[in-house]
C-alpha cells in the first residue's frame, strides 16, 4: 500500500490506467466520464480522506501522461458500462 500522498496519487493514475487497458483490449469504447468514475473509486481505496477530485483538468493531464486523445465515434458505437469495468 502506498505511503504518501506522490504514492497514492501515482497508484490511482496506475489503477486508471490498468482499467483503460484492460477496456480497450475489449473493444469497448471508454468515456471521459468513466475514467474519472473509476479513478474516483480507486481514490477510495488508497486514500484515507478522499478530497480527491477528478476535474476535467485532471483528465485532460492524465490523457496527455499516457497519451490519449479523444476520437468521436458517429452510428452505433458500443460504450463500456460501469458494472462490467474491472475492479483492479
Amino acid at each position: 500500500m502506498p505511503k504518501n500522498a506522490n504514492q497514492k496519487q501515482a497508484a490511482i493514475s496506475l489503477e486508471t490506467k490498468k482499467t483503460l487497458c484492460q477496456t480497450l483490449a475489449t473493444n469497448c469504447i471508454l468515456t471521459g466520464k468513466i475514467l474519472q468514475t473509476k479513478a474516483l473509486k480507486f481514490a477510495e481505496k488508497y486514500l484515507e480522506k478522499n478530497n480527491f477530485k477528478t476535474s476535467d483538468g485532471w483528465l485532460e493531464k492524465f490523457k496527455k501522461r499516457h497519451n490519449l486523445h479523444h476520437i468521436k465515434m458517429h452510428g452505433k458505437a458500443n460504450s463500456a458500462l460501469l458494472e462490467i469495468l474491472p475492479e483492479e
